[in-house]
């Protein structure tokens, strides 16, 4: 087991000074509200599309980073990376060049880098399983965007690893990283909404894009590695952009794991017998009858715990409103990225008591993802989990999946979260996983 005990103990080294310029401003010793080089947390981007370019964003108002390595297999996104983080430090530091950020095609020779403390993780969902456990293995903390894992058998693997290399895991489920999101859960767990019912879900729906005819990759995009484990289709100018490649099976559970593992990730914040009981689950869902997707369009989907707590789960609109909602005996609250509302209006200005559960609270900011960002950053330093830990992500991400497996059968299953599996139904089980693409195995 690989471990890089003295970068995490204390942040040291020459490493990370060697990145910058040899005449060394004052802002790169630790004025200016900037940390110096031996304390800054360094930093590999491995995906830099959409929500890898999002990341780099919310870091920036924070000081106490450096990036230093970029892999992506498409290499006009690296170099557009790369001249984004060298515009932001080179700013940073006083001078008019930067170039201590290197780019790579394959993430494996970054990994063998020893002045790297964190990976993050923004590849698509199909290559987080491999991806997150060699990043693991290769001793560095890491940020994972979510799902955990495209399929559960994966997301437990990972779990596990977490905990065995001592890895502090983040995962990107930033919602926690939002005070209304926080309230709304405190509420909940607080009985301020008296016992808790019902809970209703609802994430946006997926869509179809119809087939497009094959083509070659463009310059300096390795599809054959961008297809990892997924199997090696013939490319085309719209699987692997967004939104069609979340569509996909064989790279996506689609939007009812991807983006409803956020507002399933509040329930469970809210109500953890969400994630830690038994439950069974089942539902109605469509979808396309042409085109080149084949994930869910549209769903409606009931989750019946033993103790009569009841989860809806829907696209959003069918009929559940987008967020989550808490019902109890003696009120309700309901969250979302617009805002939160609740009846009694009164819940909305509760203070909680110092006896009372507060839940972790990421530092104060404006935009939630550097929030959370601040909040990883936090526990590397401390060691202690930060306010996503992998086994919500993994329970989130499950959930989403089940729901998946549930419709693909069209049958009632029954979830047991304390063993990761279903409870007698060996078809099920048999779908908590699917064979890689050599050599992209775990």
């Amino acid at each position: 087991m690989r471990t890089t005990i003295s970068r995490r103990s204390f942040l040291g080294g020459a490493a990370a000074a060697v990145a910058l310029p040899r005449i060394v401003p004052a802002s790169a010793l630790g004025r200016d509200g900037n940390l110096p080089p031996s304390e800054r947390i360094t930093i590999t981007m491995f995906g830099v599309g959409n929500r890898g370019t999002s990341s780099l964003q919310a870091m920036r108002p924070l000081p106490d980073h450096q990036v230093v390595a970029i892999a992506d297999c498409r290499r006009d996104r690296a170099e557009l990376a790369q001249r984004n983080v060298h515009s932001f430090y080179a700013e940073r530091v006083g001078q008019q060049q930067y170039t201590g950020c290197e780019i790579y095609n394959d993430f494996r020779e970054v990994l063998e880098r020893d002045d790297i403390d964190v990976v993050w993780g923004c590849v698509p969902d199909h290559w987080h399983g491999v991806v997150y456990s060699r990043a693991i293995e290769a001793g560095k903390d890491l940020y994972g965007e979510k799902p955990v894992t495209r399929w559960i058998d994966q997301g437990i693997r990972i779990r596990d690893m977490v905990r065995q290399y001592g890895c502090v895991f983040q995962t990107g489920t930033q919602q926690r990283s939002s005070t209304h999101f926080r309230h709304a859960c405190e509420l909940a767990r607080n009985g301020y909404l008296g016992k808790v019912h019902t809970i209703y879900v609802g994430a946006p729906g997926g869509r179809t894009y119809p087939v497009e005819p094959p083509c070659d990759p463009p310059a300096g995009f390795d599809y054959d590695f961008w297809s990892g484990p997924a199997p090696l289709i013939p490319f085309d100018t719209k699987r692997c952009e967004w939104l069609a490649m979340y569509m996909i099976s064989h790279y996506c559970a689609g939007f009812i794991t991807n983006w409803g593992v956020h507002h399933l990730d509040i329930a469970g914040w809210g109500c953890p017998e969400v994630f830690q009981e038994p439950f069974e689950i089942q539902g109605t869902g469509v979808l396309p009858t042409e085109g080149m997707t084949d994930t869910w369009i549209s769903w409606q989907m009931d989750l019946d715990w033993d103790s009569g707590l009841k989860m809806s789960f829907t696209n959003t609109g069918n009929p559940n409103q987008q967020g989550c909602k808490f019902e109890g005996d003696a009120g309700w609250v309901h969250a979302n990225r617009s805002g939160i509302w609740a009846e009694p209006a009164s819940l909305l200005t509760v203070k909680l008591k110092p006896d009372e559960l507060h839940l972790h609270a990421s530092p104060e900011h404006s935009n939630p993802y550097t929030a959370h960002t601040a909040d990883f950053f936090r526990s590397i330093r401390t060691r202690q989990d930060p306010v996503a830990p992998v086994e919500d992500g993994h329970a989130a991400s499950a959930l989403g999946n089940v729901s998946d497996i549930s419709l693909r059968l069209d049958r009632r299953l029954r979830w047991d979260p304390r063993i990761d599996r279903f409870v007698g139904d060996d078809d099920a089980n048999q779908m908590l996983g699917r064979a890689a693409r050599s050599p992209w195995t775990m």
